[in-house]
């Protein structure tokens, strides 16, 4: 997710490397291996071969959504979710809205909403910058096996990145050297 508050792009702004609060936004397989794309199943349940969850019925529990990425300017993140179900892939990263694809089917994050900054730094020796924020985020959209996906929640994003210097100074406009940037989100999901 593309970060912008107050009219000004996050990376405009002291933040720099932190171009993105995409919770959510997960998949493609561009990375991780997927795990069990599968809706969880009570402790106890067994699975019969060839056993199908009927269309009409939908579950509903909390999903955990981890996001990494170490590109600057970050607009595609790998994804791990678990919780209701458990996969991995890519979150292909939007201004409002993020594309997760995952192992058998996708879907929509929207988190277009206002966020809050937690922590906006920046070393003028070293030009290491910090950038912590949360959100709110929606989940919808959903192709594949998560067709009538729907829920919300909230994620907090991390950034530590290191600006590059122009004419002596700190450069937060420009591309970072390096960055590294985590998001982790928690959503109540129904699918």
């Amino acid at each position: 997710m593309k970060h912008t508050g107050a009219g000004r792009s996050v990376r405009g702004g002291l933040a720099g490397a932190a171009g993105v609060i995409s919770i959510a936004a997960v998949m493609s397989g561009a990375g991780l291996a997927a795990a069990n794309a599968s809706p969880a199943r009570p402790a106890g349940a067994v699975r019969l071969a060839g056993a199908v969850r009927p269309a009409d019925t939908a579950s509903s529990g909390t999903e955990q959504f981890y996001l990494m990425t170490t590109l600057p300017g970050g607009s595609r993140y790998q994804v791990i979710a678990t919780g209701l179900f458990t996969a991995a892939g890519i979150d292909i990263s939007g201004n409002t809205t993020d594309t997760v694809r995952l192992p058998g089917g996708s879907f929509k994050i929207n988190h277009g909403g206002p966020f809050h900054i937690i922590k906006e730094s920046l070393n003028p020796k070293t030009c290491v910058g910090v950038f912590e924020a949360t959100g709110g985020f929606t989940v919808g959209g959903g192709t594949g096996k998560y067709k009538g996906i729907s829920g919300s929640g909230k994620a907090t994003i991390s950034d530590l990145f290191l600006a590059p210097r122009t004419k002596g100074t700190c450069n937060v406009n420009a591309t970072p050297v390096a960055n590294q940037e985590t998001i982790t989100g928690k959503a109540s999901v129904r699918l």
